[in-house]
C-alpha cells in the first residue's frame, strides 16, 4: 500500500473516531446551575408604536404574578395521541400525555408529559399584560371532558374558554382538537367592553420542564425559526426577544418539540426564557389597542408532540429543521426517510438497517471492486516497487517517475484503495446521527437483548462480533510488505471495538453487516485475481 494511501486510511478512521468527541467538544455539556447563578443582562421586548412593554422578570428570576383566589376548575382532553388537561386559570395545559411514547423501556414506565414542569408552573396559559402588571385571567370552560372514541385518526372538538377581565376586556380562547393532529388550532377574540380605551398585549405563554443539565450536543431550550434560519438560543443567556414575522417559536429537548405556529401574516412580539435548568418559557404577545366596543382576533397553532420527521415535515414551515442531524444533514434526512420506508414493510427497524446497508453496499461495489483489485495488483508489483526504490535511492526524483510508469503498466491507483472507506465516512456521520437524534429509533427493539437501537449494546455483544469481522477483514485485505502498516492495520479491529462500546447498537450492527459484506467482495476479488493468475 502507498504511504500517501495509507495515511488517508488513518486520516479517514480518525475522523470517525473522533467525530462524537470532537461534537462533545464543540458543545459541551451545560453546568447544572440555575438563572440566579448566573444572570444574564435583560432584554425587552421589541413594540409596536405607543404600546408599553409587559413587565419581565428580573435576571434569574421566574416571571412574578400576582396572587388571585378563584375555584379551579378542570377540563379533561382524551384523543388517540394524548391526554391533556387544561385548568380555568389562564386555560393552561396541566398535563399534556404522549400515548405512543413512555419515559422509559422498562414496562410500566409512564408516558411522557410535555406539561410536567417542577412547582406549580404550567403551560400555554393567557394573560393580560398592562403598562407593568401581568393579570392570569380566570375563565369559564365550554365542557369538562372531550373524549375521541376509539383509535380512528378522523373528529375535531372544540373548547372554548370565555371570562372579562377586571380591565373590561371580553375575552374568547377557543381550542379545536383533531384526533390526528398533535396540533391544537388556537383563536383569541378580544373585546373592549369597558367605556374606556384599552391599551396593552395578550399573551400565552409555553412553558417546558425539559432538563437543560443532561444535555449532550443537541440543543435543549428556546428556539425560534425566523423568516431566514433556525435560532436556538444559549444556555447562558437568560432571555432574548423580538418582533415580526416568524414560522414558528417555543421549546424544544433532543425528542420532543413544543411551539406557537402563528399565522403567517400575523407580525408578533416574541419572547423565550431560561429560567432555570429544569424551566424554560415561550410566549406570544399580541399588541392591543381596543377602542370601547372594538374587537381584534389572533390565531394560531400549538404544537405539542414528538419530533417526528415525516410529522414535521408535512405540517410544514421548516418545523422539520427542529430536528438537529448535524453537519451531514443533508444526508441524514434522506437516510432516515429511507429507514422509514423500510420499516412499514419490515416492521422492524433493525432489519430496515440490515437491509439499508445492503443497498448502501451495492451502490458503493463497483467502486468497491476496482479498489480491492487495485490493491491487489499493488501487492503483486510490491517486488518491483521494493527493487525501483532501492536502485534510485540516491536519486528520488528519478524514483518518483519509475514508481508512476509501473503504476501506469499495470494500471494502478495508488489511492483507489482508500476511497470507499473515505466516502462512506459522510454515510457513518449522517447515520450516527439519524440513530443519535431520531425519536422514530427511540426504544426501537431489534431481537433478544437489543431492545434499543439508540442505545448501547448492554452486553457489547455487537461490538464484539464487529471487532471480529474487522480483524478477518484485515487478514483478507491485501497490505504491502512494510511491516509498520501491517501492525497499524491489524490494530485497527481493537480500537474500533473499544470505541464502539458506546456506539448507538443501529450503527454497530451497520458496520458489523457491512464487513460481513465486505468479506463476501473480498473473497470474491480474491477467487478471482487466483484464477486469473
Amino acid at each position: 500500500m502507498d504511504k500517501k494511501a495509507f495515511l488517508a486510511i488513518i486520516i479517514s478512521i480518525g475522523i470517525l473516531l473522533l467525530y462524537p468527541y470532537i461534537i462533545k467538544k464543540v458543545y459541551p455539556p451545560r453546568p447544572a446551575e440555575t438563572r440566579a447563578e448566573k444572570a444574564a443582562p435583560e432584554k425587552v421586548a421589541q413594540v409596536a408604536p405607543g404600546v408599553s412593554p409587559p413587565g419581565e422578570a428580573m435576571p434569574g428570576e421566574a416571571p412574578k404574578e400576582p396572587e388571585i383566589t378563584f375555584t379551579e376548575v378542570l377540563t379533561t382532553v382524551d384523543t388517540p395521541l394524548y391526554r391533556a388537561v387544561f385548568t380555568n386559570h389562564g386555560g393552561a395545559v396541566k398535563e399534556w400525555e404522549l400515548k405512543r411514547y413512555t419515559q422509559a423501556r422498562e414496562t410500566g414506565s409512564g408516558a411522557v408529559d410535555l406539561a410536567r414542569i417542577p412547582g406549580r408552573h404550567t403551560s400555554f396559559g393567557t394573560s393580560i399584560a398592562k403598562e407593568t402588571s401581568t393579570s392570569p385571567v380566570v375563565f369559564t370552560p365550554s365542557a369538562k371532558n372531550i373524549t375521541f372514541d376509539g383509535d380512528g385518526g378522523d373528529g375535531t372538538a372544540e373548547l372554548t374558554f370565555a371570562a372579562v377581565t377586571p380591565e373590561g376586556v371580553r375575552i374568547e380562547k377557543k381550542l379545536t382538537f383533531d384526533a390526528s393532529d398533535y396540533a391544537v388550532k388556537t383563536e383569541l377574540t378580544l373585546q373592549n367592553v369597558s367605556g374606556k380605551p384599552f391599551s396593552g398585549f395578550v399573551e400565552t405563554a409555553l412553558a417546558a420542564g425539559f432538563e437543560i443539565a443532561e444535555k449532550s450536543y443537541f440543543h435543549i431550550g428556546p428556539l425560534v425559526k425566523t423568516q431566514e434560519k433556525v435560532i436556538r438560543q444559549d444556555a447562558e443567556d437568560f432571555q432574548d426577544s423580538g418582533m415580526g414575522k416568524v414560522h414558528w417559536l417555543g421549546l424544544e429537548d433532543k425528542y420532543f418539540l413544543t411551539v406557537f405556529i402563528p399565522a403567517t401574516d400575523i407580525p408578533v412580539n416574541w419572547t423565550t426564557e431560561i429560567t432555570s435548568t429544569a424551566l424554560t418559557r415561550a410566549k406570544v404577545l399580541f399588541a392591543l389597542e381596543l377602542a370601547p366596543g372594538q374587537t381584534a382576533a389572533y390565531s394560531y397553532d400549538a404544537f405539542m408532540g414528538p419530533k417526528e420527521y415525516d410529522l414535521l415535515l408535512a405540517r410544514g414551515m421548516g418545523l422539520e429543521e427542529a430536528i438537529e442531524f448535524g453537519f451531514f444533514s443533508f444526508m441524514a434526512k434522506p437516510l432516515l426517510v429511507v429507514l422509514n420506508f423500510f420499516q412499514r414493510y419490515l416492521v422492524n427497524y433493525g432489519l430496515a438497517i440490515i437491509l439499508l446497508t445492503v443497498v448502501i453496499k451495492v451502490a458503493f461495489y463497483p467502486l468497491t471492486k476496482h479498489s480491492l483489485s487495485s490493491m491487489k495488483e499493488m501487492q503483486r508489483v510490491q517486488p518491483q516497487l521494493v527493487a525501483i526504490k532501492e536502485k534510485y535511492k540516491d536519486d528520488k526524483e528519478k524514483m518518483n517517475r519509475e514508481v508512476m510508469e509501473l503504476y501506469k503498466k499495470y494500471k494502478i491507483n495508488p489511492v483507489s484503495g482508500c476511497l470507499p472507506m473515505i466516502l462512506q465516512i459522510p454515510v457513518f456521520i449522517a447515520l450516527y446521527e439519524v440513530l443519535y437524534v431520531a425519536i422514530e429509533l427511540r426504544h426501537a427493539p431489534f431481537v433478544l437483548w437489543l431492545t434499543d437501537l439508540s442505545a448501547k449494546d448492554p452486553y457489547y455483544v455487537t461490538p464484539v462480533l464487529m471487532g471480529g469481522s474487522m480483524f478477518l477483514q484485515q487478514k483478507m485485505t491485501p497490505t504491502s510488505v512494510d511491516p509498520t502498516q501491517a501492525k497499524v492495520m491489524l490494530l485497527m479491529p481493537i480500537v474500533f471495538t473499544v470505541m464502539f462500546l458506546k456506539f448507538p447498537s443501529g450503527l454497530v450492527i451497520y458496520w458489523l453487516v457491512n464487513n460481513i459484506l465486505s468479506i463476501a467482495q473480498q473473497h470474491y476479488v480474491n477467487r478471482t485475481h487466483k484464477a486469473k493468475a
